[in-house]
């Protein structure tokens, strides 16, 4: 068996593969980072001087703007104002200022009339065609009336002509919750690109007739089934049952396979760029994440296609099988040889090669997925006259009793929400237990939500008899 501080070491593997991680990679987040933001500031100001254009310009033609803006017009411009310009919760407070740094109308009445000297130069340079934008110092007196409307706020100063073609009668100064540019900058740090054109097009070759003929054979039962509505009130909880399990799995697909596939992108995006992509260790380090993503990619559509049994039926194969080095084969083609603890004695079984490989990858991934990224798998054996076992155990989230016979259902997930925290199909457990079926074996759970899981399996002899030189190892 392994040696007792065997997952110490690997923790502390682990952990040094982290920090060498993040110092390699630190550099290059910070330029990604400062990128995105850039781009998303400037989108946020482009967005401000189109509604300074195409919505207020419109809106004060005829005003006149030289004085605040009081009374009926007051109210009819704040009235268009709210509806236009603040309705979508992004623009959250205008002001139009004169030259001489007196604000002549605001949404928030208050401001209205307030003069402030010290905007005199600023206002100056955009009426004579700059932009100016930036984070909003709500501690400034200006902001005063600004302060409760976010927790940060970004400014855009636009020229303002309520003359078509006329000359710059004002400045438009537009506050945006920074929170939906921060979601932009969010979005363009996480988004990924494909490795290659050639593989999004054959993903989706793959991807959407598979997904018409799940969509069909599934529509073909729910007619069926609503045939025998009037008899059978059974059926109505059967039919429910397969339209909501059609809809988990076309948007867990999507989704799923639509990761990898922005991490790809993101890679290319990165290596693009002339500053990045010349860099030796880090081009290595990102054409290894877009091949972890892409044997994710393959995985995942090699469990659809086992699903729909696109493979077609396989004989059984027996052969001898050196479980420790299958295993940690295994482990390293799912890029977790550091946190699977392999505790197998040396020898061999008689069985099926190629499903035992697939059992091991199903389990391993599923208990990798449900524990802490920082903790270890164990995955073991021992065999027996009648037969031989082999077990995979994690010390993630565990499960409840309640749900412990449905998880080896097709397409089944504890949590089937679009929020959920753990990707995947729901196949692997369920294209687990098939394949052990078919060596006339069978898989046993063993769990405690919060302590961990240990998925067992049960190969009899008539499956696959344990070979010679596999029970003495184990015997000695």
């Amino acid at each position: 068996m392994a040696p007792k501080n065997e997952p110490r070491l690997v923790l502390g593997f682990a952990v040094a593969s982290l920090i060498a991680f993040v110092v390699v990679g630190l550099g290059a987040t910070a330029l990604l980072v400062r990128n995105a933001r850039e781009r998303a500031e400037v989108g946020g100001a482009q967005h401000a001087l189109f509604v300074s254009q195409s919505v207020l310009a419109p809106a004060f033609e005829g005003v006149d703007l030289t004085e605040p803006v009081t009374g009926e017009t007051y109210e009819r411009t704040a009235q268009l104002v709210r509806e236009r310009v603040m309705s979508d919760g992004l623009a959250v407070r205008v002001k139009i200022w004169r030259l001489d740094g007196t604000i002549v109308f605001s949404d928030e009445p208050e401001l209205v009339g307030m003069r402030f000297s010290e905007e005199t130069s600023e206002l100056e340079e955009v009426a004579g065609g700059a932009i100016e934008k930036g984070i909003s110092d709500l501690d400034e007196d200006e902001n005063e009336f600004e302060r409760s409307l976010a927790d940060k706020l970004f400014y855009t100063y636009t020229p303002l002509r309520t003359d078509p073609g006329g000359p710059v009668n004002a400045v438009a100064e537009i506050y945006q919750d920074y929170s939906f540019i921060q979601q932009d900058i969010d979005a363009v740090v996480g988004r990924v690109a494909i490795i290659v054109a050639a593989g999004l097009a054959v993903l989706y070759a793959l991807l959407l007739p598979l997904a018409r003929r799940a969509s069909t054979e599934l529509r073909r039962r729910n007619e069926q089934l609503e045939q025998h509505l009037q008899r059978e009130q059974a059926t109505v909880a059967e039919l429910r049952d397969l339209n909501q399990k059609k809809d988990d799995f076309v948007s867990a697909a999507s989704h799923e396979l639509r990761t990898p596939l922005t991490s790809i992108l993101g890679v290319l995006g990165t290596l693009k760029q002339n500053d990045l992509g010349a860099d030796p260790a880090l081009r290595a380090e990102l054409l290894d994440a877009a091949e972890r993503q892409t044997k994710r990619l393959e995985r995942l559509i090699a469990n659809i296609l086992s699903a729909a049994r696109m493979d077609g039926d396989r004989p059984i194969e027996i052969e001898t099988v050196d479980l420790v080095e299958t295993a940690r084969t295994v482990a390293a083609e799912l890029g977790a040889s550091d946190r699977v603890v392999v505790a197998i004695p040396q020898g061999t079984v008689a069985t099926d090669r190629t499903r035992i490989v697939e059992v091991m990858t199903y389990l391993l991934e599923n208990a990798l997925k449900y524990s802490p990224a920082d903790s270890a798998v164990t995955i073991g054996a021992d065999s027996e006259k009648s037969g031989f076992r082999l077990w995979v155990t994690d010390h993630g989230v565990g499960i409840d009793p309640a749900d412990q016979a449905a998880i080896f259902e097709r397409f089944h997930q504890i949590d089937q929400t679009a929020t959920r925290t753990h990707g995947g199909l729901g196949l692997g457990l369920h294209l687990a237990k098939d394949l052990v079926e078919e060596l006339k074996g069978r898989v046993e759970v063993a769990s405690r939500p919060g302590h961990g899981s240990t998925f067992t399996v049960i190969v009899p002899a008539n499956g696959a008899a344990p070979s010679r030189e596999r029970s003495s190892a184990a015997a000695g």
